[in-house]
């Protein structure tokens, strides 16, 4: 169905519940509902019929509701102007016209899927279907919203078989039309800045009814969306810190918009390469077939479900791959862990400097603001987060001096961290590398290596990393920038003069990068060993102690960030130690494993301070830092 077509049928012809519900798809579901429980016909169709309503939505560009959602959206986003790859919205829109395109964002705020539809509707495209959930369908929003593409999903519905069915034979009619869907992979907003691990929920209902399908051509769309600063920021760090989260309502939605009424600088969005889902499922079928094969085993049943996380994951890959670094990550990025120094203008670029040349040597994406040669963009937006109350200003002695102003540290890690796993690698190779030397390895590459791998578990819930072979040639290129053609002079690498190097390097990212998360992630484990190891965990009792304990540490210095107060990141460290099976109940061996755990964790923090001493020595040029940078190794 051609794009011309597309729009008969969903803007002029105006199908509703009731005609969908006639479709051969519907009424094929309700025989097999009707098979399968026992129920008479009027009874499924009725309860179909109702989840339909629910969920079904009918845009159309000539209805007045258009006109009101646009103004709204217009309004809404007035705080910033959109900065948009023009370029990749082009090979998009020829894409689209044979095709279904499925966007999956990241999820930052409120105003993503007003932003995303204002960009491509300016650029040609037909209405996405936007797939949310019911939290925002409240009175008047939800009637408007329904008639703007908005498809409100439950929050719940694990055990309502019907409407999970319906919501699958629905995805599937929209697919069949060539209708383009939306909804955001992370499940919710950001709580850190980084992405958060995808939802496969809504995914996999689309994956079973696109296998289900014959010749349907899907593609799904990575969509990378940032902001140069938000007014969200600290709600969001404050529920992070602990507090509850407002629940949306008209008032909400009044205040939230009055909130939007200073200028906020540039919204960039950013599209990666499409993934076919045809491809993706065919790559993953045929990979479990011969993972049986070798096994001499029978492949499973349903090999769609292997594919799920698999398509998930390399989406999330691609959206960070695309998102640019921006001049407001780049101030935040200079200005955060500086052991509560305020810095004047000249040792922040002192801070950025090798960064900004790191960056250009990896050719990494950056906005249109951002100058390399003479950091440009940075003023501005260091301008303005002082206008926000985010960097505070000394202006009474000989210069000013910038720092992060008090409790609101968690606001300038939300910005910096949207660009952190540029340089996770990095980071970890750094503190691979002290481990290395600590241990006088005799063999530098294979020790690098190995400490570098039990990094990148501890931090797999973090981060999305590449496949090993890919992190191997990466972590390889990481040790080649801070020693050129070590490779052809093994002979000579040893533990000794590749700490040298690293000392010396004007390059340290490992305390700024990995050091929040893995104390946050020390904490719960610190919290996990000595828990008596028959006492029931629950959750959000855990968590909330686990806040308590951090706080204390910081306020005894104990931590170097208040950023390690996380619940986002104590939620990651959770799930770690769920795979590691080490939150239910059991003996003394579970205590013994909690105690392995907390140890490994503690001994990551230690390292990653050696580093942290490295970059004092570098960027302060202080003495005492020297002295003990030396103690430790």
């Amino acid at each position: 169905m051609s794009a011309a077509q597309r729009h008969d049928v969903h803007e002029d012809g105006n199908p509703g519940p009731d005609e969908i519900l006639r479709s051969p798809e519907f009424t094929e579901l309700i025989e097999e509902i009707m098979t399968s429980s026992g129920r008479s016909r009027e009874s499924v169709t009725e309860e179909v019929s109702d989840c339909l309503k629910e969920m079904a939505t009918v845009p159309s560009v000539t209805s007045t509701s258009q006109l009101i959602w646009k103004r709204l959206g217009k309004w809404m986003t007035r705080a910033y102007s959109i900065d948009v790859d023009e370029n990749g919205l082009k090979a998009l829109r020829e894409l689209g016209k044979d095709a279904s395109l499925i966007f999956l964002p990241n999820h930052r705020s409120y105003l993503d899927p007003m932003i995303l539809r204002a960009t491509l509707k300016k650029h040609g495209f037909p209405v996405n279907y936007v797939l949310g959930g019911d939290n925002l369908a409240f009175w008047p929003m939800s009637a408007l919203a329904k008639r703007n593409g908005i498809v409100f999903i439950r929050r719940e519905f694990k055990t309502a078989t019907v409407y999970k069915a319906t919501l699958r034979h629905y995805l599937a009619y929209l697919m069949a039309h060539k209708c383009n869907l939306e909804w955001y992979i992370e499940g919710g907003r950001s709580r850190t800045g980084k992405l958060r691990p995808p939802r496969y929920g809504i995914l996999s209902y689309v994956v079973d009814a696109f296998a289900q399908a014959k010749d349907e051509t899907v593609y799904i769309v990575p969509v990378s969306i940032s902001y140069d600063q938000q007014h969200e920021i600290g709600a969001i760090s404050a529920e992070e810190l602990g507090a509850d989260k407002s629940p949306e309502s008209v008032g909400w939605l009044v205040n939230y918009a009055r909130a939007q009424s200073r200028r906020m600088g540039r919204v960039h969005l950013r599209f990666g390469t499409p993934l076919s889902l045809r491809e993706g499922l065919d790559s993953v079928r045929q990979q479990e077939l011969d993972k049986a094969a070798e096994r001499g085993v029978e492949p499973p049943a349903d090999l769609e479900r292997y594919a799920v996380p698999k398509v998930a994951f390399e989406v999330s890959y691609r959206i960070n791959k695309v998102t640019p670094i921006s001049a407001t990550s780049l101030v935040t990025f200079a200005l955060l862990d500086n052991d509560e120094r305020s810095l004047t203008l000249d040792q922040g670029r002192a801070i950025l400097r090798p960064l900004l040349d790191y960056i250009a040597a990896r050719g990494l994406p950056l906005t249109s603001d951002v100058d390399l040669s003479d950091n440009g963009g940075v003023r501005d937006a260091l301008a303005t987060l002082i206008r926000e109350g985010v960097v505070s200003v000394y202006a009474g002695g000989t210069e000013p001096v910038y720092a992060i102003a008090d409790d609101r540290q968690h606001e300038a890690g939300f910005y910096r961290n949207t660009v952190i796993h540029f340089f996770n690698t990095r980071a970890i190779m750094e503190v691979a590398l002290v481990k290395m030397a600590q241990e006088e390895a005799s063999d530098v590459a294979a020790a690098t290596w190995s400490y570098a791998k039990k990094l990148r578990d501890l931090l797999k819930y973090e981060f999305f990393f590449p496949t090993t072979r890919e992190f191997a040639a990466a972590i390889e290129r990481e040790v080649a920038l801070v020693r050129p053609n070590w490779e052809h002079e093994k002979d000579d690498f040893d533990a000794a003069a590749t700490l040298d190097i690293l000392r010396t390097s004007n390059l340290h990212l490992a305390h700024r990068v990995i050091g929040p998360l893995l104390e946050a992630y020390e904490v719960v484990a610190l919290q996990l060993a000595a828990r008596e190891p028959s006492r029931p965990l629950e959750r959000k009792e855990f968590l909330e102690e686990c806040i308590g304990v951090a706080r204390q540490w910081w306020l005894q210095g104990d931590l170097h960030s208040p950023e390690s107060i996380s619940k986002d990141l104590f939620s990651g460290a959770l799930q770690l130690a769920a795979n590691r099976d080490l939150l239910e109940s059991g003996t003394a061996d579970l205590r013994r494993r909690r105690q392995e755990f907390a140890a490994e964790l503690t001994e990551a923090v230690r390292l990653v301070q050696v580093v942290r001493g490295m970059a004092t020595e570098t960027e302060w040029l202080d003495p005492r830092a020297v002295e003990r940078v030396e103690e430790e190794i």
